[in-house]
């Protein structure tokens, strides 16, 4: 089974959200995916980057975003957010790709939102949350 970089992490970054520790259960993951050497990497850095950086993740997207979100609509906004402002992904390849590995209920949404991200300006409350 291939399986998307993006998908692969938002799987990851759901079971962190569980409890699990993500340097145990990336790497079972990854091994089920089928995804070549460049796209693990990707996959990795996609969990690891958003693991470290979700508070500015989370307050890029929530400027946005008027309802409570569920747990896997959450995560690929996050997802997409570390990618348009921490890798520097362009936006057309960051916004479509996560709207992919969204579920489709919410892919509405995770499009207008990621949108809004690349585009609008951030002015961090404070440092704690930006870093």
């Amino acid at each position: 089974m291939t399986a998307d970089a993006r998908a692969v992490a938002r799987d990851a970054l759901l079971r962190v959200e569980e409890g699990a520790y993500a340097n145990l259960v990336l790497p079972t993951l990854l091994e089920r995916s089928g995804l070549d050497e460049r796209d693990r990497r990707f996959a990795t850095e996609l969990v690891y980057g958003t693991t470290r950086m979700r508070r500015a993740c989370d307050f890029l997207v929530d400027r946005f975003v008027l309802r409570p979100l569920d747990r896997p609509t959450r995560a690929v906004l996050r997802l997409g957010a570390h990618q348009l402002h921490h890798l520097g992904t362009p936006a057309h390849a960051a916004v479509s790709a996560t709207v992919g590995a969204a579920p489709p209920r919410s892919r509405g949404l995770v499009n207008a939102v990621l949108r809004r991200v690349a585009s609008a300006p951030v002015d961090w409350p404070d440092d704690a949350t930006r870093l």
